[in-house]
C-alpha cells in the first residue's frame, strides 16, 4: 500500500482523520515546502558540477562561495532567477574564466549580479546583457498569457527602476547593457564579438527567439563554452538543440537547460 493510500483510509478513522490532515498540511506549509525546494536545488547543483567538472572540482566550493555571499540573498523584485540557476551560473563562470559572456534578460538583475559577481573574483571578462524592459503596473505584475499561450508575468521592474537595478556600483565596470530586442540586438553584437564562452538566455521564450538565439550563440563558441537556458519546458526549442548535438555534454533541471560545446 502506499503512503497516499494509508493516508485516505486514515481520513475516515476518527480522531485520526484530523490528525492526519492536519499533519499533512503543516508538511505542505509553504515555509516547509520552500525549504525542501532550496535543499533540492543545492543538491542538484552540485550533482551538475560533478558532471561538467568532477566530483573534486573546486567548483564545489564555488558552490558554497556563492552561497555565503550576500549575492545569494533573496529580496528581488518579482521574476528573478531561481537559486539553481544563480549557483551554477556562478561556479561555471567561476570554473571556466571566460573572456566574454552574453546574456538574454536582465529585469532586476539576479542572474546579471552572479555573472558579474563571478568575473569580479576572477578578475577577467565583461558581460554583455540584452533586455527589452517590462515595467510593473501598480504594485505587483498580473499573470498574462502570452501567444504561445504560457502564463507569464506581465512586467518584472518595479515603477522607476532601470534593468538590472540591483546591481551593485562596484561590479558594474565589467557589465555592458544593451536596451532593445535580443532578435535585432544580437546580430549587432556579434559582429563586434570574435567569441562568446557563456551564453545564457532567459528572454523571449517563444520558439523562434529560443532557436535563433541557441543557434547564433552556440556557432559563435569556441570548444569548452557553456550554453544555458532558462524556462526550456515553454516550447521544443531545447529539446530539438539537444537532439542536434547528442553527443555534446547536457544537464537538465526543473526547465534550465546547460550544454557545453
Amino acid at each position: 500500500m502506499s503512503i497516499y493510500s494509508a493516508y485516505k483510509k486514515i481520513l475516515d478513522v476518527p480522531l485520526l482523520g484530523p490528525l492526519a490532515k492536519q499533519a499533512r498540511n503543516l508538511y505542505h506549509h509553504p515555509k516547509w515546502d520552500a525549504l525542501r525546494l532550496a535543499k533540492r536545488d543545492k543538491e542538484h547543483a552540485h550533482h551538475c558540477v560533478d558532471k561538467f567538472f568532477g566530483a573534486g572540482s573546486p567548483a564545489h566550493e564555488y558552490l558554497d562561495e556563492f552561497i555565503a555571499s550576500p549575492y545569494f540573498g533573496k529580496e528581488y523584485s518579482f521574476g528573478h532567477s531561481g537559486d539553481f540557476d544563480v549557483m551554477v551560473l556562478y561556479a561555471f563562470v567561476r570554473m571556466i574564466k571566460p573572456e566574454v559572456v552574453a546574456e538574454t534578460g536582465v529585469a532586476s538583475g539576479r542572474s546579471s549580479a552572479s555573472i558579474l559577481y563571478a568575473l569580479h573574483q576572477n578578475n577577467k571578462g565583461k558581460l554583455y546583457s540584452i533586455d527589452l524592459p517590462q515595467a510593473i503596473v501598480g504594485e505587483a505584475p498580473q499573470m498574462i498569457a502570452n501567444a504561445d499561450g504560457h502564463a507569464e508575468l506581465s512586467g518584472f521592474l518595479p515603477e522607476g527602476e532601470k534593468p538590472g537595478w540591483l546591481i551593485p556600483d562596484h561590479l558594474r565596470g565589467r557589465w555592458e547593457l544593451i536596451l532593445g530586442d535580443s532578435n535585432v540586438e544580437i546580430p549587432k553584437l556579434l559582429t563586434r564579438l570574435d567569441k562568446v564562452d557563456i551564453f545564457y538566455h532567459d528572454g523571449d521564450h517563444s520558439y523562434d527567439s529560443m532557436a535563433f538565439e541557441f543557434k547564433v550563440m552556440w556557432e559563435k563558441m569556441q570548444s569548452g563554452g557553456i550554453l544555458f537556458s532558462d524556462d526550456t519546458r515553454w516550447n521544443e526549442s531545447w529539446i530539438e538543440f539537444v537532439a542536434e548535438h547528442k553527443d555534446k555534454k547536457n544537464f537538465l533541471y526543473r526547465g534550465f537547460g546547460i550544454m557545453g560545446k
